[in-house]
């Protein structure tokens, strides 16, 4: 029961520390392209291209080179079309779709929208028979969407494109979580996945950046811009998508995205902790319903498992 339980608590930690690194994002990338006037793709690009390249010779490093070449089942070709996938769905469509919608509504309403995934999953999940849908499930994921709206600051308008852009990043990210666990794998390490997803998908920001002659001179970028910059790359990037593709392995899709409800709530307390603003009630009772939607999610995947309704084994059990 002791091991159980030290198995549950890990799973949990690797996510809150996942979801504060994504959270984090928000404000750096914010101030990156907002003050330092960095280009949006440019950014996605540098951000990525880089983190993949450091993940990936710490693989190098630690396991040799049969940790960094990507297979599956043995084969070259399968583990390179796998990370492919995975780097186009998640940081090349999921990112990218999210920097279009940031340009055409306010970064509030593109986080509501963009944190509806685990909605998406669930759906997905349900209908790929990898996880069932129950009706305490959904009501624990529509509790959460409301928690992430009561934490944000919606301001007013925006066009429906940058909606429709926001909902398909959701719905790419949703997708490549199906995806890393039904078919997309590979033999070696979740860091090297998670290398191989960002370099992959860094490349194609990065060619989408040219076609679009976008460009930045690096002597206007501030101290306090590297530093921000520095951030985006390693916590924010490296930290985040390394210990999501190690928690994805461990827990069940509906379970495991349950917990981005939190990276919205993270945002915003960066922003009233380092930008001054306000704590307010609507917060405080929008971070309850959070972590309310989280328990129900995984509350009812354990009693579905007792009952044979999970598809999918647990590891949040009592």
């Amino acid at each position: 029961m002791n091991v159980i339980n030290r198995e549950n608590l890990g799973f949990i930690v690797l996510l809150l520390v996942a979801t504060f690194c994504m959270g984090s994002s928000f404000p750096t990338g914010k101030f990156l392209i907002s003050t330092e006037a960095l280009p949006p793709f440019f950014l996605g690009g540098v951000r990525f291209v880089v983190a993949g390249m450091i993940v990936l010779a710490i693989c190098r490093y630690q396991y040799g080179l049969a940790g960094v070449i990507p297979t599956f089942r043995g084969s070259m070709f399968l583990g390179f079309l796998n990370v492919s996938i995975v780097g186009l769905l998640q940081t090349a469509a999921a990112m990218g779709f999210l920097n279009l919608a940031l340009m055409r509504i306010d970064s509030a309403l593109a986080s509501v929208l963009f944190f509806t995934n685990p909605l998406w999953v669930l759906i997905l999940a349900h209908f790929t028979k990898m996880e069932k849908l129950t009706m305490k499930r959904l009501i624990g994921l529509l509790i959460g969407i409301l928690g992430v709206i009561l934490c944000l600051k919606l301001g007013k308008g925006g066009s429906y494109l940058g909606m429709i852009f926001a909902l398909l990043g959701a719905l790419s990210w949703a997708l490549c979580t199906i995806s890393v666990r039904s078919f997309c794998r590979i033999d070696s390490t979740p860091f090297s996945l998670a290398g191989w997803q960002m370099l992959m998908g860094g490349f194609i920001l990065s060619v989408i950046s040219l076609s679009s002659s976008e460009s930045y001179d690096w002597a206007k970028l501030s101290g306090l811009g590297w530093f921000n910059l520095v951030w985006l790359i390693i916590p924010a990037s490296i930290g985040s998508f390394s210990l999501w593709f190690m928690a994805l392995q461990k827990g069940g899709v509906s379970q495991t995205s349950s917990f981005l409800f939190l990276v919205p709530m993270f945002a915003t307390a960066f922003a009233i902790i380092f930008l001054g603003e306000a704590l307010t009630f609507k917060f405080i009772l929008g971070c309850f319903l959070i972590f309310l939607a989280i328990y129900l999610v995984n509350h009812t995947a354990k009693t579905g498992q007792k009952e044979g309704e999970s598809m999918t084994p647990s590891p949040i059990r009592g």
